[in-house]
Parts: C-alpha cells; structure tokens; sequence
C-alpha cells in the first residue's frame, strides 16, 4: 500500500487554488471579469516513483507565481487562461552541484458552456494545457524543467447548486496527452459553507488517475520529478476564502494531502492567492 503523503496538486489544476472557478458549473456574465494572483510553493527530496517511496538525494524547490483570469463572453459562455510563472532549483545532498531555472509553466485556455440555470447548474467546458514551458540543464544527470513536455486537452462536464449557506459541485473530464505521456481521467468536487459572513470553510477533493500507461515515462528518466508522466493522485484539502469587500475583492488559502499518490513528490502544500472581481 502506498504511504500516505501530503502532496503538491501540481496539474489539476492545478493548480488548486485558482481552479476551483474553471471546475464550476458558474459563469461570469458578460462582460464580467475575476482575476486571480496565486502563489504556490512546493519543496521535497523525496517523490513515489513507479509505485517506490524513492529518496532524490538532492533538495527540490519548485515555486510558482500564477496568474488566473476568466471573463464573461456572454452571459452562458467564459474564457479563462491561467499564466504560471515558475522558479525551479535542485540541489544535490551528496556533493556541493547545484542548479536552478526560471520560466513560463503550462499556459492554460479554457472556454465554459453553461447548458442548464436552474436550481442545478450544468456547465461544460474544453481546457488547452499547453506545452510552454523551459527545459535546462541540472545536476547527476537530472534535468531541469518548468512544467509537462506534451499538450493536453481536458473536456469536463460540471454540476452544481447552492443552498442558504452551502454550496456543492462536482465535475470529471478526460485529459488527452501529446508527446507519448499518458491519458488520465480526471475528477473533482467541493463542499462550501459559509461560516462566517464573508467567509467559506470549504472541503475540497482532486483526483487524477491514469487510464493507460503510455511511453514518455519509459523513455525519460531524466524528468524533473515533479512532471513525471503517469502521474497519479487522490488528495482532499481544505480550503478558506474570505472576501474582504462582496463581489470586489479578497483571499484564498488551501491545503492538501493525499493518497494512492504516484509519480509525483512527497511534500507539503501550501497554495494562496488574491483575487478581484470586475
């Protein structure tokens, strides 16, 4: 049985803290904006690796500054598109090397279809995950990198409703993979409820499973640890969102742990973030 760990939600979003928005079934109305400054930071020497609690040795830091934005292009229909900017750095605990990397992550696009607004809201969407990132040269035959080496494309289906101080939704999609990295089925759901008046305490669960072993993994065993393909969680979180001033502005904060993990570090997760609504 693999060891329970807290782990850095690195895809799904990934981006946890600001995707919540692009998983619900809601959308802004037109000519509606919300943006998003998030920050995530994540450091391990240790990664389960083709099912083995496996230590580097060597300490990684993997930092991410992010940037989330989704409008209204009609009352039923959004776009978003989230801009991670990333700091990486290795370095090895048995000699004195060292190196680090900055640049772009995954640029994400995304477009939300609002197919039902009634007491339960049903959206669908297609996000674009693409292949952005900067790739360098690290340390004992470890590379560098800022993000996953492939495209992936990610059509979900959302739904969800409120009810005096709760809300729910719950959504799944299927991530298609470019460059020989595997496909996975992805899935994810939150409760909220507001416990103070400007305040949500909210429970929420990622997942992403993969639905076939495909080739990057075997080929590339130089990968930054933390995009490693075949990559597997199921991680349940907490989160807190409190809004300074209603519908104009406040803050995030998230974190999680998981279990039956696989390619993929073993760290805690913190993840904030800021936000507007305009």
């Amino acid at each position: 049985m693999k060891k329970f760990a807290p782990l850095y939600a690195i895809i799904a979003i990934a981006l946890f803290s600001t995707s919540s928005n692009a998983q619900s079934p809601w959308t802004k109305e037109k000519g509606k904006a919300y943006v998003q400054v998030g920050f995530s930071g994540l450091f391990y020497d240790t990664a389960q690796i083709g099912g083995v609690k496996t230590d580097l040795n060597a300490d990684y830091s993997d930092v991410t500054t992010q940037l989330y934005a989704e409008y209204g292009l009609t009352n039923n229909l959004g776009a978003l598109v989230v801009l991670p900017y990333k700091f990486v750095s290795v370095e090895s605990t048995l000699n004195s090397t060292s190196a680090d990397l900055s640049g772009l992550g995954n640029i994400t696009l995304g477009l939300k279809y609002k197919i039902q607004d009634k007491n339960w809201k049903i959206s669908t969407g297609l996000t674009f995950i693409a292949n952005t990132i900067e790739k360098g040269s690290g340390i004992d035959g470890r590379n560098l990198s800022t993000g996953f080496a492939a495209n992936t494309y990610v059509p979900y289906v959302t739904a969800g409703t409120s009810h005096g101080k709760w809300y729910y939704f719950g959504n799944i999609g299927y991530g298609y993979m470019s460059n020989g990295y595997s496909d996975y089925l992805k899935a994810d759901a939150e409760v909220g409820y507001n416990i103070i008046p400007k305040g949500h305490l909210i429970l929420a669960f990622n997942s992403k499973n993969v639905v076939s072993d495909e080739k990057a993994f075997d080929s590339n065993n130089t990968q930054w640890p933390s995009y490693l393909d075949r990559q597997t969680y199921n991680a349940l979180g907490i989160k807190f969102n409190y809004e300074f001033k209603q519908d104009k502005f406040g803050a995030n904060f998230a974190v999680f742990g998981a279990f039956g993990n696989d390619n993929a570090p073993l760290a805690p997760s913190i993840n904030i973030g800021l936000y507007t609504k305009l």
